[in-house]
């Protein structure tokens, strides 16, 4: 007997050999693609680090060299951390650093980083549909500059109504630089009395912004819906009293006619001054440790290149200037606190207080970022270039 047998065509072969290739491509797609897709990650990831690296450089070279590199050392802090986080210029990528950037919105604008970094991503499976590395790139741009703050007044307080309140019969004049509210409320500005504040502009967040319930006169360019402004100094640290010399371990009382000079360092339980008598400061930082800084005499007061710092430990504490002699305050010209006249622990609610009951050249930033600031008084205050910021 012989049995009949067909052929077989051989269409499996066929079809296994054209599946394969299909096979591959999403093999190659989830595989290649995962791997390509962590890659960029990293490389994204590198570039930022290497920027804030060089931008840290930047900031902290800015009094020198306003936000460029003339040693290179920006630039090298970037390489490095390019390198090692596995990416080594030359080595197995390109990595490219512009300062100032040479593209993009900060291109040729001093104080900036660009990072550029170039890599091939090794194929596998995705071989079968083309050769050679597939590209992954990054850019990242970091800022390290320091900038100017151009506002006479800033008030911190996000919320409150009349968190900037002016009132009385005078007129408050600011010169050449605004006042800037961050307050949200609508009435964020108050004018009370029959008084009247005077500044070229003033940038308030809420909107309309402005209130005159008592038929006060704000007189400037009114700016609603201003962008806040946050503490320009926020992280700048505060004095450090274990550094300096303790002048006196109790309260500090001046209340003669004589003429008393004091020095700078730690005043534990802080300085009162009363009495007809004069007081000179001597230059450098006086550290209120409790007890705060009082004037109320009819004497002169005297500080030229001075910063009074207040740390106070009950509400008491205060910094305030009430005198009805005539005072004299400058601020330091040189080191951090070039240009803080009164500084006050930021996180501290304690009022600070300047009445010019006498004749008053007050110059230098009025610093109280937790607390209100009072300005009041029926003497000459001048305060020629001061600037106030306070909560």
């Amino acid at each position: 007997m012989r049995a009949n047998r067909t052929r077989r065509p051989g269409n499996v072969v066929v079809v296994v050999a054209v599946s394969l290739t299909t096979l591959m491509g999403f093999v190659a797609l989830s595989l290649d693609g995962g791997l390509l897709l962590d890659q960029r990650r990293k490389v994204q990831s590198t570039g930022d680090a290497a920027a804030l690296a060089a931008a840290g450089k930047l900031y902290y070279n800015f009094n020198y060299d306003s936000g460029y590199d003339p040693a290179g050392t920006a630039k090298q802090a970037a390489l490095d951390t390019a390198g090692v986080n596995g990416f080594q210029n030359g080595v197995n990528c390109t990595v490219t650093v512009n300062i100032p950037p040479l593209s993009g919105p900060f291109k040729n604008v001093a104080g900036h980083v660009e990072v550029l970094i170039g890599y091939d991503q090794p194929r596998f499976f995705s071989r079968v549909l083309g050769s050679g590395g597939v590209a992954v790139g990054s850019r990242s741009v970091a800022r390290g500059r320091k900038t100017t703050f151009k506002d006479a007044i800033l008030i911190l307080d996000p919320t409150s109504k009349g968190s900037l309140n002016s009132g009385g019969n005078g007129t408050i004049t600011v010169s050449g630089a605004p006042i800037q509210v961050n307050s949200t409320d609508p009435a964020a500005a108050i004018a009370n009395g029959t008084g009247v504040l005077v500044a070229p502009e003033f940038d308030i967040t809420g909107a309309p912004g402005i209130s005159t319930p008592g038929g006060g006169t704000i007189a400037g360019t009114i700016v609603p819906n201003a962008q806040p402004i946050p503490d320009p100094f926020r992280f700048l640290p505060t004095p450090d009293p274990s550094t300096m010399t303790v002048r006196s371990t109790n309260k500090t009382q001046i209340s003669g006619g004589n003429t008393v000079t004091l020095q700078p360092g730690v005043y534990q339980g802080g300085i009162s001054i009363t009495g007809k008598g004069n007081v000179i400061l001597q230059p450098g930082i006086y550290y209120m440790q409790g007890g705060g800084f009082g004037w109320s005499g009819q004497g002169n007061l005297t500080a030229t290149g001075v910063m009074i710092y207040n740390a106070p430990t009950s509400t008491s504490d205060k910094i305030d200037l009430s005198g009805q002699g005539s005072a004299t305050i400058s601020p330091p010209t040189t080191g951090p606190y070039q240009g803080f006249a009164l500084f006050q622990d930021r996180n501290s609610t304690t009022e600070m207080q300047v009445t010019g009951q006498g004749a008053m050249s007050l110059t230098g930033t009025l610093y109280a970022a937790g607390a209100t600031l009072k300005v009041t008084g029926n003497g000459t205050t001048n305060l020629i270039g001061a600037q106030f910021i306070s909560y």
